[in-house]
């Protein structure tokens, strides 16, 4: 049997890593904008060898180095509403928790076409109705039980996948409690750097992390949550709608293919 090319190509010493750290600028930028660079990671994880598992917990050191230089961008800008970061932290770690222990006992496979029309469904309902994401709310409201909930949820999906998961929690912090996309996105990009913290010491205890591969995509994914953090705080609102437009149709397509 004949080798493939491609898998000739990502298993060369200097391309897998070129190409991690390249994936992991894209990513990191996609993430702090709206979210969906796990589409980015993941495929090539897989492609350079990794067990879809391994892949998907590896992935978590690159988000966590992205979101370490994300959200402390966002907070030395003044741009990160700390308040809201305190208060739904604790479902989503919670759930986190659990989500990051069933990815470690299961497979995501009956997920994923479930996954896929939701991230379709939530495209369309940008594209259609623009002013409820750009537009900055009279007054945001404090997250009551139904909003831990949803943040609890949130956090399993997160802690078991992560692809995705700052969709569903923008969704969230302005369509539910009513928070300007800004501020929002700041808060989306911290809450997921806490949580990871712990999803990454319950893969890391079940031996699933590849740690060259993962730093250096922490490289990449570290410098593109900081570039990212940038661009929202100089281009605004637009910039970060229609990311999330384009990288929600996207995702949610490649799921449902």
């Amino acid at each position: 049997m004949l080798a493939s090319p491609t898998g000739d190509l990502l298993a060369d010493p200097l391309v897998g890593p070129t190409l991690l750290v390249l994936a992991g600028v894209v990513a990191g930028v996609l993430n702090t904008l709206a979210g969906g660079g796990s589409f980015v990671i993941l495929p090539l994880l897989i492609g350079l060898g990794l067990p879809p598992g391994v892949a998907n917990a590896t992935s978590r050191i690159g988000v966590l180095a992205h979101g370490s230089a994300a959200a402390l961008t966002f907070a030395r800008d003044r741009a990160l509403h700390t308040g809201l970061v305190a208060r739904m932290a604790p479902p989503m770690c919670l759930g986190a928790l659990l989500g990051a222990w069933l990815a470690t006992q299961t497979s995501d496979a009956l997920l994923r076409p479930i996954i896929g029309a939701v991230l379709i469904a939530w495209a369309l309902f940008l594209v259609v109705r623009p002013g409820r994401m750009s537009t900055p709310p009279p007054e945001p409201r404090p997250p009551g039980a139904a909003a831990h909930a949803l943040a609890l949820l949130i956090g399993v999906y997160g802690g078991f996948l992560q692809a995705g998961v700052g969709f569903p929690l923008i969704a969230l912090f302005v369509s539910h409690l009513g928070h300007d996309l800004l501020r929002a996105n700041a808060a989306k990009v911290a809450l997921v750097f806490v949580y990871t913290l712990l999803v990454v010491a319950v893969f890391a205890a079940a031996g699933q992390i590849d740690w060259p591969r993962a730093g250096v995509l922490a490289i990449g994914m570290m410098f593109g949550g900081w570039l990212g953090a940038r661009l929202q705080i100089r281009a605004g609102a637009p910039l970060v709608r229609w990311t999330i437009v384009v990288m929600v149709a996207v995702s949610g397509a490649s799921l449902l293919v």
